[in-house]
């Protein structure tokens, strides 16, 4: 089985993405600049790696058959970072994988962007530079390489976290998926330079998700019965529209659909509610796999 390594692989998104590899049977190892603290991510190789150290990702690649480069500094760290250190870490970081991954020959790469990417700040221009590096590589190299534009996926309080997943939100188990589906593409040549956007998939009717905060309600209701009442009850805000992608062209070329949405949390609300659980104080994703 190939082995894969990724990076910032102690972090939020990084431990789902090890755990989706793990369970898919693939070899893992971990770079980050601290080991996972999970138990379960103990027993997997660990290399400390700072991606701003050429020497310590030259250490890294050597000998895996793909890269997750996850690694990154965004503005919602709290306590928050320089704008030098987000530069550093995101530019300077992944042009020092991508050059590693030249010079051990390494031709499937998966690369964690961001729906930030653009030009309103450091973290979103950075994204932007990254996405060019790897554009030069594959032009260089022939690498097939994802580039994975993830939506939201920063842990926040449950309640929070489900009415993000009907704006700019997902869960990071369907990041996970799509990345690794995304390295299964890129070692099977199936891609050569990809990029999709990474965000939920509601299974709404296009009026509901053009007219949510009228017709969203009734349409949880139908899906889920009690969700009007759960709505009101945890007062959740509805917003007027829901924000959806067309995810098709991921699901043909990937094999990957996400699985988790504003249904899916609404369920599990109302069984929670049942079982007269207090929701309140609940983090997301500590609480949930």
């Amino acid at each position: 089985m190939a082995k894969i390594l990724v990076t910032g692989a102690s972090g939020n998104g990084g431990q789902a993405v090890c755990r989706a590899f793990q369970q898919d049977g693939f070899i893992v190892r971990m770079a980050d600049v601290f080991p996972p603290q999970a138990e379960d991510l103990k027993k997997l190789e660990f290399i400390r790696c700072d991606t701003r150290t050429p020497a310590d990702v030259r250490r890294a690649v050597e000998g895996v058959d793909a890269v997750v480069h996850l690694a990154a500094w965004h503005c919602a760290h709290n306590p928050p970072v320089s704008d030098d250190t987000i530069f550093a870490v995101n530019v300077d970081g992944t042009f020092n994988v991508l050059e590693a991954c030249r010079q051990e020959g390494i031709q499937s790469i998966v690369y964690a962007s961001s729906m930030a990417y653009g030009w309103w700040s450091v973290y979103g221009v950075s994204k932007v530079i990254g996405e060019d590096l790897c554009k030069a590589y594959h032009e260089m190299t022939n690498a097939s390489i994802a580039i994975l534009r993830y939506h939201e996926f920063i842990p926040r309080p449950y309640l929070e976290f489900g009415e993000r997943l009907l704006r700019n939100g997902v869960d990071r188990r369907d990041v996970a998926a799509a990345t690794v589906a995304s390295v299964k593409a890129a070692l099977e040549k199936r891609i050569g330079l990809f990029r999709t956007i990474v965000h939920t998939n509601h299974g709404m009717p296009a009026q509901v998700i053009q007219d949510f905060r009228n017709l969203g309600p009734a349409w949880c209701e139908e899906q889920v019965p009690g969700a009007r009442e759960l709505l009101v009850k945890y007062q959740i805000p509805l917003p007027e529209q829901v924000e959806q992608h067309d995810l098709s062209e991921a699901a043909e070329v990937l094999g990957w659909k996400p699985q988790i949405g504003f249904l899916d949390f609404l369920r599990d609300l109302k069984e929670r509610d049942e079982r007269e659980i207090d929701v309140t104080n609940l983090w997301v994703p500590s609480e949930l796999p």
